[in-house]
């Protein structure tokens, strides 16, 4: 099917959406074609061991983390701290696939309120209130909202909030880019669309040669779509940014039948119908459990909501959690000590800075932290990372991810594996699989370099799943 012709059954299918949504349930078509539901999350990173989105762990050891940064090709990258997460998993919490999803990708192009920036057309709003939504991490040498400067090319995940008649971006981590990728990014509500086009805020966008995935999705106004253009499309037309589209994703979360949980700032709470919405999804909480006990449904909490996709898109809650920084830690890290600053007690786990200068230690060696120590973090997010209100030290649990960092040599590529020699510790023996992210360094280029290891250590091997460059 050509272009214009996509465009076209897209216009039509948004017409006849209840009866297109029936059939998509009836077929199966979306849950692999089998008729058996999924499970999955959408959501942000809070911590690792594995990875934590919104306070629940998800074992992530078995897959590679993929991302979409132009049409159709997917590469592998690492998830930080503040990225949105999709996680497609098993019932007993292991991931099928996790994909990084950013929200906007694009030039600074104004500073206006404390915390205020606008990108692609659209108004980003850093926050600081864990009750709104996690508190804004800020990376590639940002170290809050006053690093910030119009004309940056950034890289932004958040949260979609219903303002009125539109929306704003609350950002989870705003990263700055050394140059614009190839490809611009902006994730939003559809509205004004007419045919070949349509806006996302403030953004014109040109979709008229676009390829609109998933086959058959439905674009209409209200729609969340994300919009992937070359970074030479965008202009500027009567004061408002322009982009010519090489595709448009239209975003659900789920299929029919399918278990999902999902977070995000409620906005349009009505008590009468007992319904809310997350960034465009429709929840209905009636005999929804309310977590904790006594808490109270409001506009502009933050929540995580578990429930079943019903077959108009919407969200049949179980369970509304408050994600609020009291119920539940804000972040939480599994790990190993690395950098420890024994004046400052300063330390990363799992690359996330933490300041332990006023966490409170729980099992841990009459010295006190030390390198190397594997520990449970919780506590508060910072602007660049964790501030500890409880260390754990605990020992390495079978299975558990941990981190080593040495010199690497004896590289054998086909065997997939080389030797690490730590400072001050016997060399070990590292393997590396398909799923292995090598991050500033390849296998080629991996002897005799200063790296840091993450993976799980089994009978004196540790099976990588990232080596870093240190």
């Amino acid at each position: 099917m050509n272009n214009n012709n996509r465009s076209l059954t897209a216009s039509l299918a948004a017409l006849f959406g209840v009866a297109f949504l029936l059939l998509v349930a009836s077929c199966g078509v979306g849950s692999g074609g089998t008729g058996m539901p999924k499970s999955g999350a959408q959501g942000t990173v809070n911590g690792f061991g594995s990875v934590i989105v919104d306070g629940v762990r998800y074992d992530d050891t078995q897959v590679p983390t993929l991302r979409e940064d132009q049409p159709g090709v997917e590469t592998q990258t690492a998830s930080v701290l503040g990225d949105n997460l999709e996680v497609e998993h098993t019932d007993a919490g292991v991931a099928t696939r996790v994909r990084v999803d950013a929200a906007l990708v694009g030039p600074v192009s104004s500073v206006g309120a404390p915390g205020t920036f606008v990108v692609l057309g659209q108004t980003v709003v850093a926050n600081s209130d864990a009750a709104r939504g996690p508190v804004t991490q800020f990376s590639g040498g940002y170290t809050g909202s006053t690093s910030v400067t119009a004309g940056d090319a950034v890289e932004i995940h958040g949260l979609i909030v219903r303002q009125g008649s539109g929306f704003t971006i609350q950002a989870t981590r705003i990263g700055r880019l050394t140059t614009l990728p190839p490809y611009l990014k902006a994730t939003g509500l559809v509205s004004a669309l007419a045919i070949g086009g349509f806006n996302l805020g403030d953004l014109g966008v040109d979709s008229s040669t676009a390829t609109l995935v998933p086959q058959g999705g439905l674009l209409a106004n209200g729609a969340v779509v994300s919009v992937l253009a070359p970074s030479a499309s965008l202009t500027t037309s009567a004061g408002a940014p322009r982009i010519v589209a090489a595709q448009v994703r239209v975003k659900k979360v789920g299929y029919a039948g399918d278990l999902v949980s999902i977070s995000g700032v409620i906005a349009n709470l009505d008590t009468a119908t007992t319904r809310f919405e997350l960034g465009g999804v429709s929840v209905l909480y009636a005999g929804a459990s309310i977590s904790p006990a006594g808490s109270s449904l409001a506009t502009g909490r933050y929540v995580r909501v578990s429930g079943v996709v019903a077959t108009d898109g919407s969200v049949q809650a179980s369970t509304v959690t408050m994600r609020d920084g009291v119920s539940e830690p804000e972040g939480e890290l599994h790990g190993n000590i690395i950098g420890y600053a024994a004046a400052t007690k300063t330390f990363s786990v799992r690359g996330v800075a933490v300041d332990a200068s006023a966490a409170t230690l729980e099992s841990c060696p009459v010295g006190g932290l030390a390198e190397g120590l594997y520990v449970e973090v919780e506590g508060a997010l910072g602007s660049t990372g964790v501030v500890a209100r409880k260390v754990h030290c605990e020992g390495e649990a079978a299975g558990s991810t941990v981190e080593r960092t040495g010199i690497a040599s004896a590289v054998d590529t086909a065997a997939t594996s080389f030797v690490l020699t730590p400072s001050s510790a016997a060399p070990i023996s590292v393997h590396w699989t398909a799923t292995t992210y090598f991050k500033a360094v390849t296998p080629a280029t991996l002897a005799g370099k200063r790296v840091e290891i993450q993976g799980t250590l089994a009978n004196g091997v540790l099976t990588a799943q990232q080596v870093e460059l240190n």
